[in-house]
């Protein structure tokens, strides 16, 4: 396993390489109840109460889309600058994962609810702006537990009261040419969703989480 170090990048490398990183944030939607259905999203819950048909994934459940999840949604995509699209699509995003009881998530992908934004950062003292691709509305999926089990080495649990949890997933451009950068950029998304009150943003109950962008879809 090849492993970089601070130390190990010289100038030399710095001055022939440019960083060029984008990013996918999902944020939790602030909504009482799940996006599809009308079970709570409350934090701390036993395992695997907050749930009912349609968020399980049981044959013959219909699904029903929350207006308050729609209308916080579109409140993050006009903070973010976004041009709101006025038909947008939902679309199966289908994988296997022990933890996405219906083989699939409901995601957007061609017509998402909102394009073309940007958020604007200041680095050292220098004004950027930084372009949002996209903002679309998911479902979350549930948690697998790999620890705290006395059977935990042969076992692993599946918690599915997240499944169903209302999220936009924020897409960004890959503008961002540096940590500082990144580090701003998520700053202020997470300053921005909290002044429109969409979501908490806490980190710690997986309401704001950030991963690079794959190029692949």
């Amino acid at each position: 396993m090849l492993s970089m170090t601070t130390e190990a990048v010289t100038p030399e490398i710095l001055a022939k390489y440019e960083p060029v990183i984008g990013l996918e944030v999902h944020v939790q939607l602030g909504t009482r109840t799940k996006i599809y259905c009308g079970c709570p999203t409350s934090f701390g819950a036993p395992p695997n109460t907050n749930v009912c048909p349609v968020c399980l994934g049981l044959p013959g459940a219909l699904p029903v889309l929350s207006k308050p999840a729609v209308e916080m949604a579109i409140k993050a995509a006009l903070a973010l600058n976004c041009q709101v699209r006025t038909v947008s699509q939902f679309a199966r995003k289908n994988y296997f994962y022990p933890d996405l009881p219906k083989g699939y998530q409901i995601s957007q992908y061609d017509r998402p609810l909102a394009e073309h934004g940007s958020v604007d950062v200041v680095v050292n003292d220098i004004p950027k702006r930084i372009g949002v691709t996209r903002v679309h509305m998911e479902d979350d999926a549930g948690k697998s537990i790999h620890d705290g089990f006395k059977d935990s080495d042969r076992y692993s649990y599946v918690d599915l009261n997240r499944s169903g949890t209302p999220l936009i997933e924020i897409v960004s451009e890959p503008d961002i040419r540096s940590s500082d950068e990144a580090y701003a950029y998520l700053t202020e998304l997470k300053q921005m969703m909290q002044f429109v009150a969409v979501s908490d943003c806490d980190m710690e109950r997986d309401s704001f989480a950030a991963t690079p962008t794959c190029p692949f879809g």
